[in-house]
């Protein structure tokens, strides 16, 4: 009953709260035109990108560290707000813009506080932090919007972060900071936090790749598509978070992963039948985004198998074998995007991110069968 109350918590928060972030995204595209809605996209994932290279506390190890109750959480904390200064000096010289530096600390906090109520197993204060973030993004990127014009989005999102900082501030103050266990535990932290600037890579590089080789109206065709993926990727994003939990703990998930795969079959294919119909009707100005949705929702599946593995791996500290895959992945992708963009334009963006994700997905099967002591 306790296993059914947790999860639901947690489904609910990343439910309403992925909810309400797409729904504003989605919106979003209403009201800009198609090259607004792309330098919109540019500008957070270099924000993004920026809070990656600071992610030393990411989400993943934090919940690994407070699962296993290693007393780390303050000292990575510090560390990642320290990067993040750092990197800041470095947008600060390049862009001379001050919102991305705003965005860049957001990202990171909000990424820290995730993994430490999930280790914690706070799921509700977990929910509730997390819908409150996204009721303020909506609330203050909008209304800075009609009064600042775009960079009020920027701002908007930056500022919707504020409320998690009391959270890490107190989680810094209250830790002992033991740089013995820090050492010992340097193989995996460093891993992990290679696996998620690899991950960050792949999901704002394409942006950053894209703009200036096809310009922003295309950028935004496909930021558009890939935000109605991330749609069809919650229920499994969800289910993740909570299978790194019981996998951290030993327990075995086959049925349950049965069940989050059956669902992303049906959901890649009602994306591929539905996306004709809805987006010229929701968004006209968005009709080229047609065809990317539905290359996109093929890569449901392979990305779901892809978290699986992911989960068992880091559920036993193995975090080298997911940092090779995701790099080998990235790779695969950028590298296609340059190739095939040219040559096919959006469709071969599309196509470029479903292969990678076929091959990381079958990377991790191979690896995985060799592996003996961890269960799928």
């Amino acid at each position: 009953m306790k296993l059914i109350r947790n999860f639901g918590s947690m489904v609910a928060g990343d439910t309403i709260s992925g909810s309400i972030g797409s729904v504003f995204w989605l919106f979003l595209a209403t009201l800009l035109t198609v090259s607004d809605y792309g330098q919109i996209q540019f500008l957070i994932s270099i924000a993004a990108l920026a809070a990656g290279f600071s992610m030393i506390a990411n989400s993943n190890t934090i919940t690994v560290f407070e699962v296993k109750k290693k007393d780390l959480t303050g000292i990575l904390f510090l560390i990642s707000l320290g990067i993040g200064g750092i990197v800041s000096l470095v947008l600060v010289i390049i862009y001379s813009r001050i919102d991305i530096i705003f965005l860049t600390f957001g990202i990171i906090v909000g990424e820290m506080v995730i993994g430490y109520f999930l280790g914690k197993k706070l799921f509700y204060k977990y929910a509730t932090f997390l819908i409150l973030q996204k009721i303020l993004m909506i609330s203050l990127a909008l209304g800075l919007y009609f009064f600042m014009g775009l960079d009020g989005i920027i701002y908007g999102i930056s500022l919707s972060y504020i409320p998690l900082v009391i959270i890490v501030l107190k989680n810094i103050k209250e830790s002992e900071f033991d740089f013995k266990l820090l050492k010992k535990n340097s193989g995996f932290i460093i891993n992990n936090y290679g696996t998620r600037l690899v991950v960050y890579s792949k999901r704002n590089l394409d942006k950053i790749i894209i703009a200036p080789i096809l310009g922003f109206q295309v950028l935004g065709e496909f930021a558009l598509g890939f935000q109605v993926y991330l749609v069809m990727m919650l229920f499994s994003s969800i289910s993740f978070k909570f299978l790194l939990l019981k996998d951290s703990e030993g327990y075995n998930s086959k049925k349950f992963k049965m069940f989050v795969f059956t669902i992303s079959v049906l959901i890649s294919i009602l994306g591929v039948f539905i996306a004709p119909i809805v987006i010229p009707t929701l968004f006209p100005n968005f009709i080229d985004s047609v065809e990317i949705i539905q290359i996109l929702s093929l890569a449901v599946i392979p990305n779901t198998i892809v978290l699986f593995y992911s989960s068992s791996f880091l559920g036993n500290e193995n975090s080298r074998v997911v940092l090779t895959g995701v790099i080998m992945s990235t790779v695969v992708y950028l590298s296609l995007i340059v190739f095939l963009s040219q040559t096919l334009g959006l469709q071969g963006i599309g196509i470029s991110f479903v292969l990678s994700s076929i091959i990381y997905a079958i990377f991790l099967s191979i690896i995985h069968k060799k592996t003996k002591n961890l269960k799928i």
